[in-house]
């Protein structure tokens, strides 16, 4: 089992290394370090407090479902837990991975049901996947690019929002009461990261002009591609869907593969604060032992 995770996790640096080594050698470096010293600071740092109060939102929606297990954690106990998790998520993605460890921790010390834990935590990230499709349906029909029914995208947002109903009727029956203030978190998570994405692109001076539709959609579709664990914490996988995308849908592609880079600079910045609970995680839930 050991050696398995060894092997799974050198294939995900190998697999990233490569991811990168092709975007950059597909980009002009030059053009992107310049793109990233020219960029306004005020802009930069409001895409910052953006991306981190998404976070805290993220710890809502996750809140939420544990309320209905129930898990008897107040608010400020869940964000140090949810904060441990994106520090591991990020920067130890080769291990346990943040969610596990949340898990671990409530079993520990407040006795959760695994079962319903693990029921909850993917049920949390269904949610957000659900939010981040309905997105790139929204966005869609505003590509310059022929795309096959395209102008029917809108008609798939009740389809795609119904069908995380159903999985929770038929997986996670128990937690059906909170699909709609899980909806309603997840949607405000993604506005807030959309809005981050904004910011970034209104620092860079190179897309002043440009229409941001196109950006954001790769933004959201980088997001589903990081998410998949091929990739070492997504690092390789968001910036090859913003090299080609960008390829395809005729936008800068230095501006593009900036911003993937920022994003993933604000998002290791928002997580940096959660090494502080990893001296002593089980003081997160010290009031329950």
């Amino acid at each position: 089992m050991k050696h398995q995770k060894t092997i799974k996790l050198l294939l995900k640096i190998i697999i990233s290394g490569f991811a990168l080594y092709y975007v950059f050698s597909h980009i002009n470096l030059h053009n992107i370090a310049r793109e990233l010293r020219a960029a306004h600071s005020p802009w930069l740092l409001a895409a910052l407090c953006s991306y981190a109060l998404s976070q805290i939102a993220a710890a809502f929606r996750l809140k939420v479902l544990f309320q209905r297990i129930p898990i008897p954690i107040n608010h400020l106990e869940n964000i140090r837990l949810y904060w441990l998790g994106l520090f591991y998520n990020l920067f130890l993605p080769g291990g346990v991975g943040g969610d596990g460890f949340k898990v671990y921790l409530l079993g520990k010390h407040l006795n959760s049901n695994l079962r319903k834990t693990l029921g909850a935590i993917l049920s949390d990230r269904i949610s957000g996947l659900t939010v981040i499709v309905v997105f790139l349906l929204v966005l869609l029909p505003f590509l310059d690019y022929p795309l096959p029914l395209k102008d029917w995208a809108w008609t798939g947002i009740p389809m795609v929002v119904v069908a995380f109903w159903l999985f929770l009727r038929l997986f996670n029956a128990s937690l059906l009461p909170a699909w709609a203030p899980t909806l309603g978190w997840a949607l405000m998570t993604q506005l807030l990261q959309m809005l981050a994405a904004l910011l970034l692109l209104q620092a860079l001076p190179t897309s002043a002009g440009e229409p941001f539709n196109a950006y954001l959609f790769l933004f959201f579709l980088s997001a589903i591609a990081g998410s998949v664990p091929i990739t070492l914490g997504g690092i390789g996988a968001r910036e090859l869907v913003f090299l080609w995308g960008a390829q395809y849908l005729g936008i800068n592609e230095d501006t593009a593969v900036a911003l993937s880079l920022l994003f993933y600079v604000a998002s290791a910045l928002t997580a940096l604060p959660g090494i502080v609970f990893t001296f002593q995680p089980g003081k997160i839930l010290q009031r329950h032992t």
